[in-house]
């Protein structure tokens, strides 16, 4: 009896200290704000999927303010690269275009959720899909120191487009992971008609990086009309170089001389755009 008195405060000795108390979680507000739904969106993605405020058209708003407003400034940093008009087209062209996926992605998202047995609304699936491009939004502003530093230290289209469709993937793959829990909570049990839209939903995004250009680049023109497939006009683009002269038409010369009756252009009929310098 004893020893074995004699062993217990030895023993007790070797035992490990007790864990602090974790620390309590504070629910989501009923009416979560903007502030409360940017810190859900990053830290309890799942609470906020499975909160009866997500599908309100409230909170619908402030998703639609948060995704609008970081890629607005996503675009900004992306018209540091040209400059001049590109300032303000860019964030035009970026937040439109996300505005027209959201759009038009959203009847075959209702579709491909409800086959993956998901129950819910059209209101809720509306603020799910503000939500899931609310985070993207805030993973692309995270994104946007890194990206001036670039387009103020390189000329490549190559290399700065690069960087923008990178970082458009990474936020892509985590705000589908925000929108994969969410149907979960809503009852969806099967992968394939989900995993079937999100390849819908990045080849849209995709084709419209292509058929909203210039956005990186120069040019007199606000929209292109001429129709190329996105792979072909990242492959054209992929070895130019912001500073290298634009090449144009030279002028018509006169048919009884054959010179130029203005004057103007040099031999080659190649002259350097002054934007481009």
């Amino acid at each position: 009896m004893n020893e074995n008195n004699d062993t217990q405060p030895e023993m007790n000795r070797y035992n490990p200290p007790p864990l602090p108390p974790a620390k309590p979680v504070v629910p989501l507000p009923e009416k979560p704000s903007i502030k409360d739904l940017f810190e859900a969106l990053l830290r309890r993605p799942a609470e906020l999927a499975r909160h009866k405020a997500s599908g309100e058209g409230s909170t619908l708003l402030r998703f639609g303010i948060i995704a609008l407003g970081s890629i607005l400034v996503f675009g900004f940093v992306l018209g540091t690269f040209a400059y001049g008009n590109q300032l303000w087209a860019a964030p035009l062209k970026l937040g439109a275009g996300l505005l027209f996926a959201g759009l038009i992605c959203f009847p075959s998202l209702y579709i491909f959720s409800s086959l993956a047995g998901s129950d819910a609304s059209a209101a809720r699936m509306g603020g799910l899909l503000a939500g899931m491009l609310a985070l993207a939004g805030l993973l692309l502003l995270g994104f946007a120191p890194a990206l001036w530093i670039f387009a103020q230290g390189t000329a490549s289209f190559g290399f700065m487009g690069f960087l923008a469709i990178a970082s458009w993937l990474v936020a892509l793959a985590f705000s589908f992971r925000f929108l994969r829990m969410a149907l979960r909570e809503t009852g969806a049990t099967q992968n394939a008609p989900l995993m079937i839209w999100i390849s819908i939903f990045l080849l849209v995004t995709l084709q419209l990086s292509t058929s909203l250009r210039p956005i990186l680049g120069r040019s007199d023109d606000f929209l292109t009309t001429e129709k190329k497939f996105f792979l072909a006009h990242w492959g054209d683009m992929m070895g130019k170089n912001l500073r290298e002269p634009a090449a144009i038409e030279p002028p018509q010369t006169s048919q009884r001389s054959g010179r130029n009756p203005s004057g103007e252009g040099n031999a080659k009929g190649w002259i350097e755009n002054p934007m481009a310098r």
